[in-house]
């Protein structure tokens, strides 16, 4: 292996590699800002944005709440940069509210990132970055949608990256379980959220324009299903029976890869080899063909990844970056679309570098990205031309006993501050409640 003898070398002989650029020109466009988890840098690998203590969390806290989330991410570049960062309030559609930053941020509106630290034992060199928020500078005083914005210098258009967080007040009460669909045609693939709101001491003017729902299945926001509309209303409380905008995919439980450690291959991986990069490369074993099987109950973190090296245990900087090599075999291209690796290693989104290729003469789909240590769901995504969502079943299957998590989030219209606030949350799990 490669990485024999590197506890040898001196720290700052590892810059002698050459680092690894992405060449997805189009993801990396700096055409301007967009409201979703973005990387406007191609320099900037492994975003991740959450709960302190916990990595495999979702960005949300509550308001006021002491627990601060942690923004994480890699830069590539051999120099540190003096970045800033800032919050922006969005409404419940993720545009920018009517609030100017003093009507939603309890002291500065800007602030510097922590200088960088360098990492170690790595034959991938990296600067990695780590921002906590609230602080004692910058804390949000108006529950709703966040963007966090971090740029270069002072130029909020020299951007770096953005990226999607949720501050909550527990007002309003969710009741919601999920469900057998009643359509009996899709009883055994689709998994129904039926819901009931309360909202005691809140005065609603109209529920039907005044109030948004969302719902998400595995924190997915390219999914994010709105437009739902009460069927019945009795005093403070909103009885949705089974809505249409409720009804999701049950989908397969998530393939999984452990690249903790390069010392030896785990169940998905065949071997490691030495990549021309002269990093090491993963390849992983030829996938199974799931999507006409019967469902197998198998144990994933529904599509998250975890950092790690197994070597260095809690510390990012030792976890180094490494090839994977992805096949799905098939017995012929697939039609009308694409096909991509797709999971919180790619942002939940249809990202090039994360595409597939078809190769003919192995009669699979292959793909080679560049990923950072540790352990990560994934599934293969079908795109058909011109979706913006992709199919997660077409070559996955579909089934309703699936283990999905699944997030309600109930945004109110407050015409006094002119905004939507976060006023209702509620974690559920299809199988726990």
């Amino acid at each position: 292996m490669a990485r024999l003898g590197l506890l040898l070398l001196p720290l700052l002989s590892c810059t002698a590699i050459q680092p690894a650029m992405s060449a997805d020109s189009d993801y990396y466009s700096t055409s301007g800002l967009r409201f979703e988890d973005r990387i406007y840098s191609p320099s900037v690998h492994t975003v991740q944005l959450f709960k302190k203590g916990f990595e495999l969390s979702p960005p949300i806290i509550e308001l006021g709440s002491s627990e601060p989330l942690v923004l994480r991410f890699d830069d590539f570049s051999p120099n540190g940069e003096n970045l800033s960062y800032t919050v922006v309030h969005c409404n419940a559609q993720w545009q920018p509210s009517d609030l100017v930053p003093s009507q939603y941020i309890d002291g500065v509106p800007t602030d510097f990132v922590p200088t960088p630290r360098q990492s170690f034992n790595t034959l991938q060199p990296f600067l990695e970055y780590e921002l906590e928020f609230p602080n004692d500078l910058m804390r949000p005083t108006v529950a709703g949608n966040y963007l966090m914005k971090v740029f270069r210098g002072t130029d909020q258009e020299d951007l770096v990256l953005t990226r999607r967080f949720l501050v909550f007040e527990d007002r309003v009460k969710i009741d919601a379980s999920i469900v057998p669909p009643r359509d009996i045609d899709v009883r055994d693939i689709d998994q129904q959220l039926d819901l009931t709101l309360r909202y005691p001491g809140i005065t609603i003017p109209d529920p039907f324009s005044d109030l948004t729902v969302v719902a998400l299945q595995n924190n997915r926001w390219d999914d994010a299903r709105t437009g739902f509309r009460p069927k019945f209303i009795r005093d403070n409380e909103l009885i949705y029976d089974h809505p249409r905008q409720g009804l999701f995919a049950g989908g397969n439980e998530w393939r999984g890869a452990d690249l903790k450690s390069v010392r030896y291959s785990t169940t998905r991986v065949a071997r490691y080899i030495d990549s021309p990069e002269g990093l090491d490369e993963a390849v992983l074993q030829p996938e199974e063909k799931r999507e006409f099987r019967v469902y197998l109950d198998m144990p994933d973190i529904n599509g998250k990844y975890l950092v790690r090296n197994d070597l260095v245990r809690d510390d990012p900087l030792s976890a180094d970056y490494l090839y994977v090599d992805f096949t799905l075999p098939r017995t012929h291209e697939e039609p009308g679309g694409e096909v991509y690796v797709y999971g919180a290693i790619s942002n939940f989104q249809c990202r090039k570098e994360f595409r597939c290729s078809w190769d003919e003469a192995k009669k699979a789909y292959t793909a080679r990205v560049l990923l950072k240590q540790g352990y990560f769901d994934y599934v293969y995504a079908f795109l058909p031309s011109g979706a913006t969502v992709p199919d997660l079943a077409r070559l996955e299957g579909s089934h309703f006993q699936t283990e999905n998590d699944y997030l309600v989030l109930v945004y109110i219209r407050d015409y006094q501050l002119r905004c939507d606030r976060l006023l209702g949350l509620r974690f559920l799990n299809s199988r726990k409640g």
